[in-house]
């Protein structure tokens, strides 16, 4: 019977074979949410850059999930190197040198993850379903997740402007891949790959954009520039929490560059807090737009601004860190004394949603604490968390301070407008 069992299809990956393609396939799929991270902040697109929010939170769960089957399977040992796949590993980071964000966003969905469910499914058709049936299970996981992705991104990307640039970079990196062969993710390692044409060096923007639809001002709304206007009470309250959730963009893309500056010198739980971080700070930002949509606002009725974002564009990346630390312990008070006025008024939605953003900015605090914490003592730095935090709160302030009278006059009359239009629809 011996010939019999050695035919079986059961046995074509072992655990050494099973290892290293799955060690590839994390790599892979942790440079994948990186590099979705380094695009995020510097993409005007609004629905482009709230995909890649949702997009790389749920890529790092599969790249979580990835690496702890390795570490099943190599168990004892726990180091996890490149080695013969540095170069797919280089050729497959050089993807992310698009010309501009929405090029990107096209290239992810057509080539990079196309090219991840392959390589997903392929395993699946090798892999025996009794003996390695949780590798089995993440990646049916994996792939539902992809091809939930694939159908956002058609939608995300049905209105995204592209220049000439971006169809010739999309061109060539449709073109690079092809080249490759349908096999490269788990084909052999190669010494070389096939060059992406008309790549531009990626740079993380330290300046936020923000989308051209959309109403675009220094200070979104008063009590942005002054602390002391207060936030209103009644309908002006309701409509400053929507306005404030909106601009909570500026914290998605926080996340996303102190994800980037950080995840090389951090330990692998980085990445899933930061990612989910990330995420978060998007559905908060959703959370906004769809009230202002319900008072009937249209994109241009909504005021976007980027300070907050700004403010960290010339400090380290553990300030940067501090600021988001900031926003979230300095005003995370607020959000369960404002549920319960939108309760007792009867918005039901409102309260809703800043039940929810409450349960998330606790979760948020004890990331910025934990995640300071550990860098401080690993540069071996003096400085504790609140110093950081403290630190980024006077980054902040400086840029305030620098409202003059045309951003005071600009964010007024954004201000009267919104609440002439709530007014409208409030009475109707």
């Amino acid at each position: 019977m011996t010939h019999i069992l050695a035919s079986d299809p059961r046995a074509a990956l072992m655990v050494n074979d099973a290892a290293h393609l799955l060690k590839r396939c994390y790599l892979l799929q942790r440079e994948c949410v990186l590099m979705q991270a380094g695009w995020l902040p510097g993409t005007p697109d609004l629905a482009i850059k709230l995909a890649l929010a949702e997009s790389l939170w749920e890529d790092a769960l599969i790249a979580r999930e990835l690496r702890q089957r390795v570490l099943e399977l190599r168990y004892p040992e726990r180091l996890i190197a490149p080695d013969a796949d540095q170069a797919l590993l280089d050729w497959w980071c050089g993807f992310r040198d698009a010309p501009d964000g929405a090029s990107f966003a096209r290239g992810l969905a057509s080539v990079l993850k196309p090219a991840l469910q392959q390589a997903y499914q392929t395993y699946l058709d090798l892999s025996d379903p009794l003996d390695d049936a949780p590798t089995r299970r993440l990646l049916a996981h994996a792939l539902a997740d992809l091809e939930a992705q694939s159908a956002r991104w058609a939608g995300a990307l049905l209105d995204a402007e592209h220049g000439p640039a971006g169809e010739a970079w999309l061109s060539g990196a449709r073109a690079a891949w092809a080249a490759a062969g349908e096999a490269t993710l788990l084909g052999p390692p190669q010494a070389a790959y096939p060059p992406v044409p008309g790549r531009r060096p990626f740079q993380i923007a330290r300046h936020a954009a923000r989308d051209p639809r959309y109403a675009r001002l220094a200070f979104a709304w008063p009590d942005r520039i002054d602390s002391a206007r207060g936030p209103g009470e009644g309908l002006t309250l309701q409509v400053r929490a929507a306005v404030h959730h909106a601009n909570e963009i500026w914290a998605t893309e926080m996340a996303a560059a102190v994800l980037v500056d950080l995840a090389e010198q951090a330990p692998p739980e980085f990445l899933d807090d930061a990612a989910r971080w990330c995420f978060d700070e998007s559905r908060h930002c959703r959370m906004g737009l769809a009230r202002l949509s319900a008072f009937g606002f249209s994109p241009g009725d909504i005021p976007f601004d980027t300070f907050s974002y700004d403010a960290g564009a010339e400090l380290d990346p553990l300030t940067r860190l501090g600021i988001i630390f900031y926003f979230e312990t300095t005003f995370i008070h607020t959000k369960p004394q404002r549920a319960r006025i939108f309760q007792a008024s009867g918005d039901r939605l409102s309260a809703h949603d800043m039940d929810y953003d409450w349960a998330d900015e606790q979760i948020h605090t004890h990331y910025g604490s934990h995640w300071l914490k550990h860098f401080l003592e690993q540069a071996g730095e003096t400085r504790t968390p609140l110093e950081v935090r403290a630190a980024a709160e006077q980054a902040v302030r400086r840029l305030q301070a620098q409202a003059g009278p045309g951003d005071v006059a600009a964010t007024e009359a954004r201000f009267q407008r919104a609440m002439a239009l709530a007014s409208r629809y409030a009475n109707a």
